[in-house]
C-alpha cells in the first residue's frame, strides 16, 4: 500500500534524527515515558539492553534528542490507534522547551512540503494539529 502523507512525514523526518511515534501509550504524561531511549535499541528476553554483541564488543546506540521528537498517544487515535491510513488529522506531543520549539518550527516548511497542513500557535504551550488528509 502507498504510503499516506503522514508516514511519507514521518519518513522524511525520520531522516533529520527525529523520533516519530504514532499511538503512545495512555496520555501525555504517560506517552513520554514510551519515547525510547535509543534508535534501533536491541533488548534481550528479560527486557534489559544488550550492551555487547557475540563478540563481545560493546554496542554504540543512538540516542533519541527529546527535543526533536513528535509523537501522539492513545487519546489522540480516533478510529482505530493502529492505523494512521483512517485518521486524517492528530494532535502531537513535543518538546515545549526553547530548543524543541525552535526544532519544532524548523520543521514547519517539511510539514507543508510533504502535503499536510497544521495548527500551531507557535509555542510550547499548545500541541501541534496535523492534517494529512
Amino acid at each position: 500500500m502507498k504510503p499516506n502523507k503522514l508516514e511519507r512525514l514521518f519518513d522524511r523526518l525520520r531522516q533529520d534524527g527525529w523520533y516519530c511515534g504514532w499511538n503512545h501509550a495512555c496520555c501525555s504524561s504517560c506517552a513520554w515515558m514510551d519515547v525510547p531511549d535509543y534508535f534501533d535499541a536491541k533488548y534481550d528476553k528479560e527486557g534489559y539492553l544488550i550492551r555487547e554483541d557475540k563478540d563481545g564488543n560493546p554496542i554504540e546506540y543512538k540516542e533519541v534528542d527529546l527535543s526533536k521528537v513528535l509523537f501522539n498517544h492513545e487519546q489522540d487515535c480516533e478510529i482505530d490507534p493502529l492505523d494512521c491510513d483512517e485518521q486524517k488529522e492528530s494532535c502531537f506531543c513535543f518538546d515545549g522547551r526553547k530548543e524543541g520549539v525552535a526544532n519544532l518550527k524548523a520543521i514547519l516548511p517539511i510539514i507543508e512540503e510533504m502535503g499536510c497542513t497544521y495548527n500551531w500557535n507557535g509555542k510550547g504551550d499548545m500541541r501541534i494539529s496535523i492534517d494529512w488528509e
